[in-house]
């Protein structure tokens, strides 16, 4: 030890823990002889604002350059050993602590000893083996040995809710690392003081298979029941998992671990203790499959600890074919079964497991609540799984509750959805092969498939409003969507007629779902969405842009030329509130890529009508769109039309653009250059539009 200033006794001036930091950096010999003040304000100061690097730093210069006496060293370590080292690395206080040996400190041994154990449980609170645990254990045991001599006896005490101090519970952390490094002799040691002091329960005693012969086992089996006995769940899984992992379970190995995984589930367990819990059941599986019972508390307790990783980790392991060849480990139940498949389906990456909870569900029967009926179908029905939803949707969709199956809105809607989707794709496959040779077998298969998923998707639509009948009645969202039901599977008249009972009532349908049903109807058709919308407006609607944008979507992918200028020309009629920028973006790009690989003359109309919907607008600020701007007047510029690509320039880039931009240079010369055409339309306008472009006029 440097005891440079021990004759000195005089330090340097005392620095803030603002100053320590600068100083330091500047140079770290700096503050190798301050107050002690200094050193720990600094400390504390870096503790409070969890600065573990200037913590780390202030006790290393303690520790390696600090000038001044052992004594004084000794006192700075042990305020901090004291009060707050929890932020420190378990090598640093290992260090302290053996620098407060090597200088015969009194204060280690009660430092190591308080009753709150915290010094031992900072270096022992991992359940794995540290670089740390030898050197540190070394330090602890000959201390502990002589503690637990004069530690209180739980027995003396008449009461009820006691609870052993920190200090014990250290104990038995250390006999676990003392067992998992082989140290028998010391752990046995610890054992036996733990027995005697009775921290060591008479229960723990009991029933303890000694045939083994092995010390080390009986104290194993012994110290897990004691840290079952104390509540110690994390603790006595870790020497759990050892136990399983050294020694060939045994019917009592078997049987203790069986007790563990209860001790672990018992009351309000944490995502920790579910997450040991399902790594015991994994490690004993191979000797000896845990009961039924169990596994099913396991899935309550994670629903309630909200252990969504830990819940689908064992689900995962008990459906892989592995397992399933030797066992059947049950699935969730109760209302763990649908908080399990809404994790699956919501926020896990192993989607493919909703799909065999999904099917699990359907094929075993397993029940579900009336409560979460409708949601658990809805939630199978939107991942697609169409047969496990048909089968569930089958099953709860009568009888006592049927109602909350058959009469849920959004359930019915997933459901139509669903199978309306597998009713097309099954006719589109159909039709693929009629007529090839060969395949009539397969054509039939497809177009039965067809016929009764459309079939299906109608009686779950009729299913709906003989729940909610008389529909005049029914309510507001329930007629919303029976109309977008109607609307799905074709029956317009049906769907008009649904919404026509909320005008005659004087409400406002949900222009929401009528838009989400117009969408269904114009992939179909675009004629048919067209007068969708003409009906709307008849029967007191008022469409906006995303009704037109919907039909005029669809009619452009399906080149339905006819529709396009329809809504286009609708649209104009529109007022400022019912269209947004991104709106008129949306449709302004839909008209462009009718287009695209269009005559001159077919470009030349198009553009004629954008910037006429443009401009019908003058309210809504196109500036922002910089990129479609150019591929407007480029489009024009294509179609050699000096006179709509000068007016779109006109209209969106001239005041948004960076002049002298390299791009929009080249583009307003483009320009410049159709107007200097001989051919060009408008003779006498061609010098101010050049002026306009920056470009000189024509002489």
């Amino acid at each position: 030890m440097s005891t440079t200033n021990a004759s000195r006794g005089s330090f340097e001036a005392y620095l803030t823990p603002l100053h320590y930091e600068e100083e330091r950096l500047r140079d770290p010999k700096s503050v190798a002889n301050l107050p002690p003040s200094s050193y720990l304000d600094t400390y504390y100061s870096a503790v409070a604002s969890e600065k573990l690097l200037l913590a780390e730093a202030v006790v290393s210069d303690v520790l390696d350059i600090f000038e001044g006496t052992d004594a004084t060293r000794n006192h700075i370590l042990e305020d901090i050993l004291s009060n707050d080292m929890w932020l420190l690395k378990r090598e640093t206080v290992l260090r302290m602590l053996e620098t407060l040996r090597d200088s015969s400190s009194d204060a280690l041994g009660p430092l190591l000893m308080r009753n709150d154990g915290n010094i031992a449980r900072k270096m022992l609170d991992s359940v794995d083996i540290q670089d740390t645990d030898r050197p540190f254990l070394r330090l602890l045991y000959p201390f502990l040995l002589e503690r637990l001599k004069t530690i209180r006896n739980p027995r003396k005490l008449k009461t009820t809710t006691f609870k052993p101090p920190f200090l014990i519970y250290a104990t038995f952390a250390a006999l676990q690392k003392l067992l998992v490094m082989s140290f028998h002799e010391q752990a046995i040691g610890l054992f036996q003081a733990l027995v005697q002091t009775g921290y060591t329960p008479t229960e723990a005693l009991h029933n303890i298979d000694n045939s083994s012969g092995n010390p080390a086992l009986i104290v194993s089996m012994a110290v897990i029941r004691s840290c079952i006995y104390w509540n110690w769940r994390a603790l006595a899984a870790a020497f759990m998992t050892e136990l399983i992992m050294k020694h060939p379970p045994t019917k009592s190995i078997i049987d203790l671990n069986i007790d563990a995984i209860y001790a672990l589930l018992n009351t309000h367990p944490t995502a920790r203790d579910i997450r040991a819990c399902g790594h015991l059941i994994r490690r004993i599986h191979t000797h000896s499959p845990v009961p039924d019972s169990i596994i099913r508390l396991f899935y309550n307790r994670a629903m309630t600890a909200e252990a969504k990783e830990e819940a689908e980790d064992l689900y995962m392991f008990t459906r892989s074919q592995k397992v399933r060849d030797t066992h059947h480990y049950p699935p969730p139940h109760d209302v763990a079964l649908p908080w399990l498949l809404d994790h699956l389906a919501m926020t896990s990456s192993q989607t493919h497991l909703a799909r065999t909870l999904s099917t699990e569900a359907a094929q075993d029967g397993l029940h579900i609540p009336a409560p979460y009926r409708a949601q658990f179908i809805a939630r199978v029905a939107s991942l697609g799984y169409a047969v496990p939803a048909r089968a569930l949707w089958e099953r709860y969709a009568t009888g006592k509750d049927g109602v909350v199956v058959a009469g849920s809105s959004a359930l019915m809607i997933r459901m139509v959805s669903l199978h309306w989707n597998v009713h097309k794709s099954s006719l589109g496959k159909a039709n693929a092969i009629r007529g090839k040779e060969g395949s009539e077998i397969e054509f039939k298969r497809l177009k039965d498939n067809s016929n009764d998923a459309a079939a299906f998707a109608e009686h779950v639509r009729l299913a709906f409003g003989f729940h909610h009948a008389p529909l005049a009645q029914a309510h507001h969202w329930h007629l919303t969507s029976l109309a977008r039901a109607c609307f799905i599977v074709g029956k317009i008249s049906e769907g008009y007629q649904a919404l026509r009972y909320l005008i005659d009532r004087r409400e406002s349908p949900d222009l929401y779902d009528v838009n989400v049903a117009l969408s269904a109807v114009a992939q179909l058709n675009p004629h048919l969405a067209s007068q969708m919308i003409q009906r709307m407006t008849d029967i007191g609607l008022r469409p906006d842009g995303v009704s037109f944008g919907t039909a005029l979507h669809y009619a452009v992918i399906q080149g339905d030329r006819e529709v396009v200028d329809e809504m286009i020309e609708r649209i104009r009629n529109l007022d400022d509130a019912r269209i947004s920028v991104k709106t008129l973006t949306n449709l302004v790009h839909a008209s462009l890529a009718l287009e695209k690989h269009g005559s001159q003359e077919e470009i030349h109309r198009t553009l004629t009508n954008i910037l006429y919907l443009i401009n019908s607008f003058p309210n809504i600020n196109m500036s922002s769109q910089t990129q479609l701007a150019k591929a407007l007047v480029y489009a024009a510029l294509r179609a050699k039309d000096g006179v709509i690509a000068f007016n779109l320039w006109n209209s969106l880039l001239r005041k948004g653009a960076q002049w002298d931009d390299i791009e929009q240079q080249r583009l307003r010369h483009s320009i410049a250059f159709l107007i200097k055409q001989p051919s060009f339309p408008l003779p006498e306008d061609k010098d101010d539009m050049l002026a306009q472009l920056g470009i000189k006029r024509m002489s």
